[in-house]
């Protein structure tokens, strides 16, 4: 019997969802945002916004993340990665 994998998420769909997400969290425009843009530097985007973040992405793309790094995220691009790597299911 051969699984067959879905395919992988690609990092520039997965970013442009996330920025989306970021900014409807946030209710704010997020002009400029890419991979190596930090967090902090993001107006509006605190750590319940990055939880909402998180959840919606998962949602978005039907998959579970790893939560147990969220304290690690840094950048847009950490949240990407991570979204990238989640379970489908």
């Amino acid at each position: 019997m051969t699984l067959i994998r879905p395919p992988a998420l690609e990092p520039a769909a997965v970013l442009e969802a996330v920025v989306r997400i970021l900014e409807q969290v946030s209710r704010r425009q997020q002009p400029g945002c890419t991979m190596d843009t930090e967090l902090h530097a993001l107006d509006g985007v605190d750590s319940l916004r990055l939880l909402e973040t998180v959840a919606l992405a998962e949602e978005h793309f039907g998959v579970q993340v790893d939560t147990g790094g969220l304290g690690q995220i840094e950048t847009v691009g950490d949240i990407v990665r991570l979204v990238a790597s989640g379970r489908r299911g």
